[in-house]
């Protein structure tokens, strides 16, 4: 389907959502400067993806059901960005979207696009996990930057990804989650969401970045894969609630345009302040495991390029990467 004919569906389901009651074909048809046939075909589409409309000859149409899809109109009903999610390319399967949003960006996609799906069958977590993805239940995103920045600035992009989702759990819950180096958000000690940067560099600049982001949202104890449970939860198990996950993800994304933007005033230090007092990490004990070596000490901060600085017995260590264990 062109990006036109998603533009008028889009448009179409507006102008019956926004009326409420019945509208005739021919008003639609007018609105949008289409045919009587196009908004035929259109309601067609709409009700193959999952709406559901009553019909009346003489009246018209009327949108009497929504599925709850991560369709591209849908998001934008909750964006206020105005740069990322101003286009989406809805799967709804897909292998991973970081795969896809990485060969679009190559392609030349601009900044801010983003892929989402409903379900993933390879979903990637950092160092080469596997990140678990069952169908209508969270939320799968990847979003193309763009930043220009020196490839040794990039790793605090990642920082991001977790305070948007930070800020999109606050908003919608009121509940405060915890941030866990490097890239985890936790609700009661357990991992609500995981992000993923991949990037294209040259010589002095980064290409482009794919942030990707996997935030359980409606999935419940029982969809959880068994060697997580315990490790693992969402937000409806932390709320008792079921939320619309457009909304979700259009909050989110309002969130990180608002990030990247400190990013890219403030640049990498300023990220990195921002997350180390939302994480207040400062005087932790931690204990970091690395390519197979374990380290333990105080939590001096975070240092301007992402890394953990690491106090053991006076001497401080800079850590850029590892599993942390409270």
């Amino acid at each position: 389907m062109t990006r036109s004919a998603t533009d008028k569906i889009g448009e179409t389901l507006k102008i019956l959502r926004e009326s409420g009651d019945y509208v005739s074909g021919d008003f639609v048809a007018a609105r949008l400067r289409v045919s009587r046939t196009a908004v035929w075909k259109y309601i067609n589409h709409l009700e193959r993806l999952g709406y559901v409309f009553q019909k009346s000859k003489g009246k018209g149409y009327r949108l009497t059901g929504t599925p709850d899809k991560l369709y591209a109109w849908e998001i934008d009903r909750h964006l206020r960005t105005d740069l990322i999610g101003r286009k989406v390319v809805h799967r709804e399967n897909i292998d991973s979207t970081n795969t896809l949003a990485f060969k679009l960006a190559l392609s030349g996609e601009p900044e801010g696009a983003c892929v989402v799906t409903e379900s993933q069958g390879s979903g990637k977590g950092r160092l080469g996990r596997k990140w678990f993805s069952p169908a209508g239940k969270n939320l799968y995103i990847s979003v193309v930057l763009r930043p220009g920045i020196h490839p040794s600035s990039v790793y605090p992009i990642t920082f991001l990804s977790s305070l948007a989702v930070y800020d999109t759990i606050e908003e919608l819950s009121g509940i405060r989650p915890s941030l866990k180096w490097p890239n985890d958000v936790l609700m009661n000690g357990k991992k609500i969401c995981g992000t993923l940067i991949e990037l294209s560099t040259e010589a002095d600049m980064v290409r482009f970045v794919v942030v990707g982001i996997g935030l359980n949202i409606n999935m419940q104890h029982r969809e959880i894969d068994e060697e997580l449970q315990k490790k693992a939860t969402s937000l409806s198990i932390e709320t008792k609630k079921t939320y619309e996950r457009a909304l979700v993800c259009g909050i989110l994304l309002s969130h990180l345009e608002r990030h990247y933007r400190y990013f890219r005033q403030h640049g990498a230090q300023g990220t990195c302040g921002v997350w180390e007092d939302r994480a207040a990490i400062k005087g932790k004990t931690l204990e970091i495991n690395q390519m197979g070596e374990s380290y333990k000490g105080t939590v001096e901060g975070i240092d301007h390029d992402g890394a953990l600085l690491l106090n053991m017995d006076g001497k401080v260590k800079k850590i850029i990467a590892g599993d942390v264990n409270f």
